[in-house]
């Protein structure tokens, strides 16, 4: 209801300002509001939750949403936002933590590695991370698979990016383009699109995109620079059979 009394009173309010601005200003809006979110979070590494309100405080007033108006809307789309896709993201996320905690991530590594063999470990490990990074968030299942990516390239003697980028690429992909992942499900149901239609649409679209710019990538940049694992993130040893640090020798007698 409108300061007036009359309930279609906001509804005429909010139409005057939203016909005074055009496609035009209003997608310089939204790309200044991007920037911004990437400014504050990149640079002053504010958190990403505080960030989002002030922004979006920032952007109502930009576009020119009455002072009135904003709390009303910011509430009712991030209301509307967490109501339509918590219970996904939630159970997504239960799921992840699951097999983070049991060991799977390890285990679906070894059995692909062995089925594709080592020549084509990057590759394994790529798969690996694809279907490890379909219930897990991208920093999360990438936490959990950099010491087994550390160990297989130590192992193999190999560059670290040949299968760093692959493994990093499949977790971003999954993120990017399919649910549960909170992009995704927003976007679902911001334009009430089938949740299953979205899945095969971003299966068609993810996996040429890693093979391309993440697995062929990173193929050709490991191969170019060629860096090693550094002894830090490896334990300190040289591979499986070689200690860290070489036997004492045994004291001479006198």
């Amino acid at each position: 209801m409108g300061s007036n009394g009359d309930p279609g009173y906001e509804g005429v309010h909010m139409e005057d300002w939203t016909q005074t601005l055009g496609a035009g200003p209003l997608l310089g809006i939204a790309a200044a509001a991007i920037a911004l979110i990437l400014f504050l979070v990149i640079r002053f590494r504010m958190h990403a939750f505080l960030v989002l309100i002030v922004v979006s405080l920032a952007t109502a007033l930009a576009t020119g949403i009455p002072f009135d108006g904003i709390v009303k809307t910011m509430v009712g789309g991030f209301g509307g936002t967490l109501g339509s896709v918590a219970l996904l993201v939630g159970l997504g996320a239960m799921l992840g933590r699951l097999v983070e905690t049991s060991g799977g991530a390890q285990s679906l590594a070894d059995a692909l590695i062995r089925l594709f063999g080592e020549k084509r470990a990057p590759l394994a490990l790529g798969v690996a991370s694809l279907i490890f990074g379909f219930p897990i968030f991208f920093d999360a299942g990438l936490i959990v698979m950099l010491p087994i990516i550390f160990a297989v390239a130590r192992r193999m003697k190999a560059p670290v990016l040949v299968y760093g980028l692959p493994a990093a690429g499949a977790f971003s992909v999954m993120h990017v383009f399919l649910p549960p992942h909170p992009g995704p499900i927003s976007a679902s149901e911001l334009y009430s699109a089938n949740v299953g239609f979205v899945l095969l649409a971003g299966l068609i679209v993810a996996l040429p995109t890693w093979y391309l710019t993440s697995y062929l990538l990173g193929m050709w940049m490991g191969n170019r620079w060629r860096l090693p694992v550094p002894d830090l993130l490896s334990g300190g040893a040289l591979d499986e059979d070689q200690p860290a640090d070489p036997p004492a020798p045994a004291p001479s007698s006198p």
